[in-house]
């Protein structure tokens, strides 16, 4: 026969999953990859840390009671906070101290491996920084969990530092731009391993030791040369060739005046903190030697108590003859 009847064949039929993965670039798949796989890691090392049983330390430190009608749970008479905020703030400081030494080792290893970021700093980009950006997006999503959990107790400036953080990593990371001054703004999380020692070390009762002196010192100035005298500077920089930039087209208009509030936010907040810093000065016992230590930590007082410390450790040694006797 001539003529066979063939049925046509049906159209393949265009799934709305291959939408999706379509709808997503190719390039942001190492990205994305990378942020679940280390949300999934810090994840696991915050619970595991975080739901320890309370210990003795913590019950008899905050006098702990239990709750009516709930005797796992136990709160602090005074403040009403949950037990479980006294131990969730060690995961915590234990994970941000991760990020903070991940980050900071990516950020230098980056600035000294990558010498064309020096050249384009606002258009090279660079795979080890879109990694090390990745890690650090995944622990800003879980800060901003945790911030709007325990919002009473962390309040609005945490929230805002964590969305800060989010939103911009997400413009550099996605948008593969401004690495060089990405690499920069992780450099700030420095301050943060010391701020998480002096806190370990208050807790667990290691104030009068020299160990704190020297981490609380290394706190104040990290912060304030990282994050102020260097941070601000670059932060002018930044601004200066994006403004330049959007002059000449190659930046939207919502992206400039979203890094714009982000610079703004994130300097203001830098600021606010480091005036807290300059005014760091833990109390101890009085008339002591770690007392004029410890004060001498607070940078205004740092060249008066050392001066007398010098002063005061001269006149003990000196022999009682050849002190100088007082005018008449």
């Amino acid at each position: 026969m001539w003529f066979i009847w063939r049925k046509d064949p049906k159209p393949p039929v265009k799934h709305v999953e291959e939408d999706l993965l379509q709808a997503v670039p190719q390039q942001w798949a190492g990205p994305l990859a990378v942020m679940m796989a280390s949300f999934t890691v810090f994840c696991l090392i915050w619970f595991g840390i975080a739901k320890r049983p309370t210990s003795n330390r913590i019950r008899e430190k905050y006098n702990l009671k239990n709750a009516v009608g709930d005797p796992s749970n136990q709160y602090d008479p005074i403040s009403g906070q949950s037990h479980r905020f006294f131990k969730a703030e060690l995961a915590t400081r234990v994970l941000s101290t991760l990020h903070a030494v991940i980050v900071c080792y990516g950020a230098v290893h980056s600035l000294l491996s990558e010498p064309e970021l020096y050249a384009d700093m606002l258009w090279k980009t660079s795979p080890v920084c879109t990694f090390y950006f990745a890690v650090s997006m995944a622990y800003f999503i879980g800060d901003i969990i945790l911030c709007v959990v325990m919002f009473k107790e962390y309040g609005t400036l945490f929230l805002i530092h964590a969305l800060c953080g989010l939103f911009g990593l997400t413009v550099i990371c996605f948008g593969h731009k401004f690495h060089f001054f990405g690499c920069i703004g992780l450099l700030w999380e420095m301050s943060t391993v010391f701020l998480n020692n002096r806190w370990l070390m208050l807790e667990y009762g290691y104030k009068r030791t020299t160990l704190f002196v020297v981490n609380s010192l290394a706190l104040v100035l990290c912060f304030i040369v990282v994050r102020v005298v260097l941070g601000c500077p670059f932060s002018y920089m930044f601004w200066s060739q994006l403004s330049a930039a959007r002059a000449e087209g190659m930046v939207g208009r919502w992206t400039y005046l979203a890094v714009t509030f982000m610079l703004g936010g994130f300097n203001f907040l830098n600021i606010f903190w480091a005036y807290k810093v300059w005014h760091l000065s833990p109390h101890c016992a009085p008339d002591s030697r770690f007392d004029v230590w410890l004060r001498c930590l607070s940078l205004q007082q740092l060249v008066i108590g050392g001066y007398r410390m010098v002063v005061s450790s001269n006149s003990r040694q000196r022999p009682e003859k050849e002190r100088p006797e007082k005018e008449s």
